[in-house]
């Protein structure tokens, strides 16, 4: 558990966190410093809008990714509100009515907030928002019409307290969500510390249960959530088209390699006609690849990781490959062996950081 302890003349003393008096106190703070969130990955966030009409609902915030482009909706809920129970119904049909918008229409969704904001479009708020000039308007845009067609989308509950039957629900939904859906669950405690309020957020990770069996095969045109280990995909390469089969052969033997040496943990999801080996990191349910059997042999990187895990790697990357590395993407040459070697490179970087004692 996270606190605030005071140093006194007794000794060290924990500080009672003191209850929000309303919603709007900590949908205040959040729109002011999103970065105050602890989310998986570190993304960079940009606050769009407040009180966003979404369907029939309004989300607190809406938000976006400024490096991948992916939209982040925002649901906040305190312990007092009666209907904290729907919090995840109400930030999941927010994220349905997201899905597929064009670019257009999402904008124009929230055309009014970011003319309060000063900007006349998406991709104006962030590059102002980033401010560094590492923002290509151009490459956002098309960023955000990916994620929007695909349905990659962040849902972010954040509530002052979580009881036991809302972590196991979140856990539940992180586990047979597919890879496109993120969701997260953080909580944020409030204390009194002299004249000042100090704030202090953590990300609850709930714990995954590990399966007791092996799991089945799904059925044709169903989810499944993620099966430990590389057996799905090896089978279903025989299926695949036989001009595809080597290039799958040969990434599935390459992230087998891997896991021999002990840089990764593979789970196979099986889709609607696609199988994707996850090449995780060891105890996380993140990693930095993914490989798909998807009509061909594609190499798809998540940026946002290799950058919170192996940052010096990623900046070899970028500077061999510009452009390459995005989130979510498919690179150009999935069997270009100096790229496989420089990701190798990165998992081999994060594993020496989680070596490494903390400072």
């Amino acid at each position: 558990m996270t606190g605030i302890w005071h140093d006194t003349a007794d000794g060290l003393v924990p500080l009672n966190a003191e209850p929000f008096l309303r919603e709007q106190d900590l949908h205040d703070s959040i729109e002011r410093a999103p970065a105050m969130l602890p989310l998986r990955g570190q993304p960079r966030l940009v606050v769009l809008g407040r009180e966003v009409a979404l369907g029939t609902g309004y989300a607190d915030l809406v938000a976006v990714d400024a490096y991948t482009g992916i939209p982040v909706i925002i649901e906040v809920k305190l312990a007092a509100n009666s209907d904290r129970r729907s919090v995840f119904t109400q930030v999941l049909g927010y994220a349905s009515y997201v899905f597929r918008l064009t670019p257009e229409a999402f904008e124009e969704l929230l055309g009014s907030h970011l003319a309060r904001r000063g900007s006349s479009s998406i991709a104006e708020a962030v590059e102002t928002d980033v401010g560094d000039g590492s923002i290509d308007p151009a490459a956002f845009r098309v960023s955000l019409a990916e994620a929007l067609e695909q349905g990659r989308i962040r849902c972010v509950v954040v509530l002052d307290a979580a009881s036991a039957d809302l972590i196991d629900l979140a856990g539940y939904l992180q586990a047979v969500t597919n890879d496109r859906l993120d969701i997260d669950l953080v909580t944020v405690s409030a204390y009194k510390v002299g004249d000042s309020q100090v704030l202090v957020p953590q990300l609850v990770e709930p714990e995954q249960a590990a399966p007791q069996a092996p799991l089945r095969s799904p059925r044709p045109g169903r989810e499944a959530k993620p099966t430990l280990g590389s057996a799905l995909f090896v089978n279903s390469i025989d299926n695949a088209e036989p001009s595809h089969r080597e290039h799958l052969r040969r990434l599935c033997a390459w992230a087998q390699q891997l896991e021999s040496e002990g840089l990764t943990t593979l789970y196979t999801t099986v889709g609607k006609g696609r199988w994707i080996l996850n090449l995780r990191l060891p105890a996380q349910q993140r990693g930095m690849v993914s490989i798909w059997n998807d009509r061909g042999a594609f190499v798809c990187p998540q940026r946002s990781v290799i950058e919170a895990e192996a940052a010096l790697t990623l900046a070899r990357m970028d500077e061999r490959f510009p452009k390459e590395i995005g989130q979510n993407n498919y690179l150009t040459d999935p069997m270009n062996q100096e790229m496989l070697g420089l990701l190798k490179d990165a998992y081999a970087e994060a594993a020496r950081n989680r070596s490494q004692p903390a400072v």
